[in-house]
């Protein structure tokens, strides 16, 4: 959260009140599911600025959302009374006049509050993306400590994901990794590096597509494209991206973490450097609005507890891995500046010779081998 000016006139006799900004947690693990692991961690479990993962069950009271169910339907009111763990911001909005005699009010903290929540959850979305049932809610905090929700956001229908992440839930290492990450992501989101921001926003925006595949494929086609490529004609094209994928996250590289498939499944060891060549024929074709090949859509590619899962559903799964594990790298090994800009990642990339004269001068070399 942006701090304050430092020359600032507080409004006297001002009673200081806590609000709260949260956003909703679809489940964690071991709670309603059959999951490999438990999520054990002690609540609440700090991550930043002031925000903690938090049971919010009992601060949510009964009636909360009762006022809202005749516009909003009872199915809607159910699952915002149903959030059980969130990330929670909770500030103090204090008024004041700034240096400049302006008055800044209350309303200026909570939208940066709600700017840096909304943030944080989409930095867990690339930590461990879930089914979404409930989003943003704000207001105050009462003198029981429960919690007087005066806004939110309506919720969506409930909220589907690709098949291999319809069974995730936070675990214990997934709030670590959040914790250690989220400086650095919060750092990234609030300054100038727009090649990471687009491919979060990219990816954002793409997980809320759950009705339309093809446009939730192009959205995190383009997160792809914003990670590795550029508009020079050296630092683009199927070819530069899918060298750079390959080399980047290691060509041997499952597209399933560990985890991500149940013990009760066969892991079906699909690599990056299997799927790449796949992932951008399909891009293409959606790209420059050609008939996807039917291939996609019939041959199964993995089992799952749903039955047979389709090429083009194992595609999208292996965009999302891509996309998460590449911004989580470059966040964990201090790569940030490098995505800054365009021309920061030309001479990132170009440094490793993935130019596109360079990567064609060594497939001659070993077509000629």
């Amino acid at each position: 959260m942006t701090a304050e000016p430092t020359t600032l006139t507080p409004m006297r006799n001002q009673k200081m009140r806590q609000n709260f900004s949260l956003y909703a947690i679809y489940r964690v693990a071991g709670v309603g599911g059959a999951d490999d692991e438990e999520f054990t961690n002690p609540l609440p479990f700090d991550i930043a600025q002031d925000v903690g993962i938090e049971d919010v069950s009992s601060l949510l009271r009964a009636d909360t959302f009762d006022l809202f169910k005749e516009r909003m339907g009872v199915d809607s009111a159910k699952r915002l009374q149903a959030v059980r763990c969130a990330l929670v911001h909770r500030y103090e909005p204090k008024a004041f006049f700034d240096e400049y005699k302006n008055w800044v009010g209350e309303e200026v903290f909570d939208q940066k509050s709600s700017e840096l929540i909304y943030n944080l959850a989409a930095c867990l979305r690339l930590v461990r993306p879930m089914r979404q049932s409930a989003l943003l809610m704000q207001g105050g905090v009462r003198d029981d400590g429960t919690f007087d929700v005066q806004r939110f956001d309506h919720p969506l229908d409930f909220h589907e994901v690709p098949e291999v992440q319809k069974f995730f839930a936070l675990r214990n290492r997934d709030a670590e990794e959040l914790r250690n990450v989220a400086p650095e992501f919060l750092r990234a989101m609030q300054g100038g590096f727009w090649k990471f921001r687009m491919a979060v926003q990219f990816h954002e925006l793409g997980h809320f597509q759950s009705l339309q595949p093809k446009a939730r494929y192009i959205l995190w086609a383009s997160a792809i494209e914003s990670i590795y490529t550029t508009h020079n004609r050296e630092h683009k094209g199927s070819l530069v991206a899918k060298e750079r994928i390959k080399w980047f996250l290691g060509e041997q590289t499952s597209i399933y973490a560990p985890g991500d498939i149940s013990s009760l499944l066969t892991d079906p060891q699909v690599t990056v450097g299997a799927i790449v060549d796949d992932l951008y024929e399909v891009r293409n074709h959606v790209a420059h609005g050609d008939r996807v090949p039917n291939r996609f859509f019939v041959d199964v590619s993995r089992r799952s507890f749903n039955g047979g899962i389709t090429r083009f559903e194992v595609l999208l799964e292996a965009a999302s891995f891509i996309i998460r594990s590449s911004l989580l790298k470059i966040l964990r090994e201090g790569l940030l500046d490098h995505f800054a800009d365009a021309t920061q990642a030309e001479a990132f990339f170009g440094g490793k010779g993935l130019t596109l004269s360079e990567i064609r001068k060594r497939k001659k070399l070993m077509g000629n081998a």
